[in-house]
């Protein structure tokens, strides 16, 4: 009887990581193509709005500076593809901020993030 509860609890363990498991990895899925649909809404925002990460645009004279374009991103991140998923969603939405602001480009621009080191088995 003693055989049959272990053997029971065990299997529910394993059922339990099973399931987190598979839980996680269609969490990163689904962070992945999400990340995807993004990258390509970036890449058609792009051939409006140029982005550069200095003060000036080489061969390009800026007559006018319009106002500052955020790029927030609400979500939280527990893992690689996840945390990659935020950055996308922050830069799409500075791109979308500059748009509606009327601009053909973005300078200055940072990515502040926290960090993303892996330390056991949590992203901090």
């Amino acid at each position: 009887m003693a055989g049959l509860i272990l053997f029971l609890f065990i299997a529910v363990i394993f059922i339990g990581i099973f399931c987190f498991c598979s839980k996680i990895k269609a969490d990163n899925d689904k962070a992945v193509n999400k990340g995807k649909d993004i990258d390509n809404q970036i890449a058609e925002i792009k051939k409006e709005i140029m982005i550069v990460n200095g003060s000036s645009i080489p061969g390009k004279k800026i007559i006018k500076v319009l106002g500052l374009a955020r790029g927030i991103s609400d979500s939280q991140a527990t893992t690689k593809e996840e945390f990659s998923l935020i950055e996308k969603e922050a830069l799409y939405n500075m791109f979308k901020e500059a748009r509606v602001l009327g601009a053909n480009a973005i300078t200055d621009a940072k990515l502040t993030t926290g960090t993303y080191e892996q330390q056991g088995s949590r992203w901090q």
